[in-house]
């Protein structure tokens, strides 16, 4: 097959035929792979290499194609070829018959169908690729590399500065030393930004191979602001796995040294607005308890507490500003519930810690976005805010008042905890609701917060009304066989 497709570009003069052929020479070998490719590699790379310098839009760009194709697939076997092939790859950067503005009348509009220009700085990537560490020693070509790579980036093509963007994000995994760090993080912050969605996808995927070392000092290196950029991009994209594992990982590696920020990055999260053309995220969900969260204003001070966490946002929200969107919020909440994780299995391996100290000192603002998220309008964030709540629970049931070391942390919030569980026992409410906030009524009720029955009130109100709706209700259950 690689001697008829030889054949064919030697024979046929059809600048499609050509084209397909190269293609076909690149998926031959990238299938074939191995020893068994070995053989041909260098007819195939003689091929593709004087493709590539055709004239032709469409011949000289599918050969590239190729090109890139069999460099990924030959791997280290390439190496005896990558100084000639940069340098051809360099040489037709500057050339006139590969450059879309100096393209001739008749091959114009193809040249603008098929961006040479990035199709060219994939194939320098895919060296990069094949060279890997040795690019430290190898000062050339590395060099000749940082150059090119340098001028991509500064192309009005938004396809070759993704693939310029691919570029120095190799470079600093295997060339780390020799990349300006500084420069190409502000980089990737500028294009968070971006209009084009795959530079913003380049730019996520480039911080997280950063930040896997050190989220900090990125943090620091960048102009300030990412922490919101990141947010913000979130916010857009609310299911974007890239931004949610950065943020992960940044808080598995600082959650304990840096307790008191995480809790107050998640309530800035929580309180954040942003200004939305369409406003359709805002009516999705409207931040205030409806008959479902509504309080017992029989309890003054249940009653006085949710007024006011309510009064605080309606006066806080400008007109045109909304909330982030609701996942995110949930993602925040969940972020805050694994922060309490960590901490509560540092606090088993070390007593002396001090990141108990520094929650403690927060707990109060735990404990009004638990509030604050229990009362919202949406299933998912009602279960994040009783998962915290449970968790704080089982971290704090024992813990005495710094104030006051004859009383429990915990008692003097009770009536917080009591006005986020309401919501989970309304008739609106769903199963796993009102599972959870029994769960956590129930370990109220055993950390012994309140030892007097009759101060408990509120709280063992709502699960023994919740027990006996439970026990009144004839629940048929499926006969299961065993």
């Amino acid at each position: 097959m690689i001697n008829w497709c030889v054949e064919t570009i030697v024979n046929n003069r059809d600048p499609n035929a050509r084209a397909g052929c190269a293609v076909a020479l690149g998926c031959i070998h990238s299938n074939v792979g191995g020893m068994a490719a070995g053989f041909h590699l260098k007819t195939i790379i003689g091929i593709l290499m004087s493709l590539s310098n055709d004239p032709h839009p469409t011949v000289h760009f599918w050969a590239l194609d190729g090109l890139a194709r069999t460099i990924d697939s030959a791997g280290l076997t390439f190496s005896g070829f990558v100084t000639s092939t940069l340098g051809m790859l360099s040489q037709l950067y500057v050339a006139e018959t590969h450059n879309e503005e100096a393209a001739t009348v008749v091959s114009s509009n193809l040249e603008l169908e098929l961006p040479t220009l990035s199709i060219v700085v994939r194939c320098i990537d895919s060296l990069i690729g094949v060279l890997g560490p040795d690019l430290q020693d190898m000062v050339k070509t590395r060099e000749l590399i940082l150059t090119n790579v340098g001028q991509f980036l500064r192309e009005p093509d938004h396809t070759a500065q993704l693939e310029a963007l691919r570029c120095l994000e190799h470079l600093s995994l295997f060339a780390a030393s020799h990349v300006d760090t500084a420069g190409y993080v502000k980089r990737l912050q500028k294009e968070l930004a971006s209009e084009y969605v795959e530079l913003r996808d380049v730019a996520i995927d480039g911080l997280y191979q950063l930040m896997k070392g050190d989220a900090e000092r990125i943090i620091n290196t960048a102009d300030p602001g990412l922490e919101e950029q990141l947010w913000i991009a979130l916010d857009e994209a609310p299911e974007h796995e890239g931004i949610r594992n950065i943020i992960n990982n940044w808080l598995n590696q600082t959650g304990i040294e840096d307790a008191g920020k995480w809790v107050g990055r998640c309530q800035a999260v929580m309180s954040k607005l942003v200004e939305r053309k369409d406003g359709i995220a805002g009516k999705l969900e409207n931040e205030k308890p409806t008959s479902s969260g509504a309080v017992d204003l029989n309890d003054d001070e249940v009653a006085s507490f949710a007024v006011a966490s309510t009064g605080e946002k309606e006066n806080s929200q400008p007109a045109g500003q909304e909330l982030l969107r609701w996942q995110v919020r949930t993602f925040a909440m969940n972020c805050l519930f694994e922060l309490l994780g960590l901490a509560a299995r540092e606090m088993q391996r070390d007593s002396e810690t001090p990141v108990e100290e520094s929650l403690v000192q927060k707990i109060a603002d735990v404990i009004r976005m638990a509030f604050s998220a229990s009362t919202s309008n949406v299933v998912q964030l009602r279960l994040a805010g009783l998962r915290i709540v449970d968790q704080v629970l089982k971290m704090f049931g024992h813990t005495p008042d710094p104030d006051f070391p004859e009383a429990t942390l915990l008692e003097q919030y009770q009536a917080q905890i009591g006005s986020a569980l309401t919501p989970a026992f309304a008739v609106d409410s769903s199963p796993e609701l009102a599972s959870e906030a029994v769960n956590v009524c129930a370990g109220f009720i055993s950390t012994g917060i309140v030892k007097d029955v009759d101060r408990m009130g509120r709280i063992l109100r709502l699960l023994t009304s919740a027990l006996e709706n439970f026990s009144s209700k004839s629940i048929s259950t499926p006969h299961v066989t065993p």
